[in-house]
C-alpha cells in the first residue's frame, strides 16, 4: 500500500493529521476513524514509550491512517526504532543546519542510499515481509523535519535542498524562543519568520507544515490562504479537555 502521506507531501496537496500525546490505543483508534489522513504520537513532549509507540501504530494502521511519530531527538537509534516498530513518516525535531538534515535522511534510509539496518521487525511483519518492505521502504517513508528555530530559519533554502527531505514543519513557540520573543506569535518579527518560512518552501516546491493546537474554523482557512498544506489539527489531549469544558458549560458550570 502507498504512503499517502509522502504522496501528498511531495504533490504539496493538503494532508491533515492529529496529535497523540496519551499513550492509549483507543485514542488513536477514534482519531484514526474521526478520519485523519495521518496521526502523529509525540515522543519528544508525551510519555509514551517504543512498546506503547507500536500498540498506537497499530491501532492507527488498521483504521487506514498513516502512523507518524515525532521523535524525542534526531538520534540514529531512535530513527531506527521507531522505523521498525512501522511509523510511515517521521517527524525531526530541532534540525538546524544541513549536516544535522542529511544525518537524519541517511539514517532513516536503508543502503544505498542511507546506513538504516536491516533486521526483522513489526514494519516487516515479523520478517514475513520482509523483502517487500526493504524494497519499497527508501520510497514510502515520509521524512519531515521540524524547523523550529533561527539557525534553522536561516538555514533553511540549503535544508530543503537536501535529497530525501519531504516537508517541513515549523516550530512556533520554539522558533519564537530563539528569537527572544517567547509566544509572541503576532510580533512582526514572528510574521516576517513565518512569511520567510513560506515563501523559501513555495521556492523549494516543498511542503510547509504547521501545528493549529486549538483549531478553528478561522484558524484553518488562513493557514491553508497562507499555502501550509501539512496540517495537524488539535491533540488527543485538548480534544478531551475542550469537550469536557463545553459539556460543564452547556450544563451551566
Amino acid at each position: 500500500m502507498k504512503n499517502q502521506l509522502r504522496r501528498a507531501l511531495l504533490q504539496r496537496e493538503v494532508t491533515l493529521g492529529s496529535w497523540v500525546q496519551i499513550g492509549h490505543p483507543a485514542v488513536a483508534e477514534v482519531l484514526a476513524r474521526a478520519g485523519f489522513d495521518w496521526v502523529c504520537v509525540d515522543l519528544e513532549h508525551g510519555a509514551i514509550d517504543l512498546e506503547g509507540t507500536a500498540a498506537l501504530f497499530r491501532a492507527l494502521g488498521g483504521s487506514g491512517c498513516v502512523p507518524v511519530a515525532r521523535l524525542p531527538a534526531n538520534d540514529p537509534i531512535w530513527i531506527h526504532r521507531v522505523l521498525d516498530a512501522g511509523a510511515g513518516g517521521l517527524i525531526i525535531p530541532m534540525v538546524k543546519t544541513v549536516a544535522e538534515a542529511e544525518a537524519a535522511v541517511r539514517e532513516a534510509k536503508y543502503p544505498p542510499r542511507g546506513v538504516r539496518g536491516f533486521g526483522y521487525s513489526r514494519a516487516n511483519s515479523h520478517g514475513a515481509d520482509f523483502s517487500k518492505y526493504i524494497a519499497s521502504a527508501n520510497d514510502e517513508i515520509a521524512m519531515i523535519l521540524q524547523i523550529e528555530h533561527k539557525d534553522a530559519l536561516a538555514n533553511l533554502d540549503a535544508i530543503l535542498a537536501v535529497e530525501g527531505v519531504d516537508g517541513v514543519f515549523v516550530g512556533p513557540l520554539d522558533l519564537s524562543g530563539s528569537m527572544g520573543i517567547t509566544g509572541q506569535l503576532e510580533h512582526p518579527r514572528m510574521v516576517e519568520a513565518l512569511a520567510q518560512y513560506r515563501s523559501v518552501c513555495r521556492e523549494h516546491r516543498k511542503a510547509a507544515g504547521m501545528h493549529l493546537v486549538r483549531p478553528d474554523a478561522a484558524g484553518i482557512r488562513r493557514a491553508l490562504e497562507e499555502g501550509y498544506t501539512m496540517l495537524a489539527l488539535g491533540l488527543d489531549n485538548v480534544f478531551l479537555q475542550e469537550g469536557a469544558r463545553a459539556a460543564l458549560a452547556a450544563a451551566g458550570r
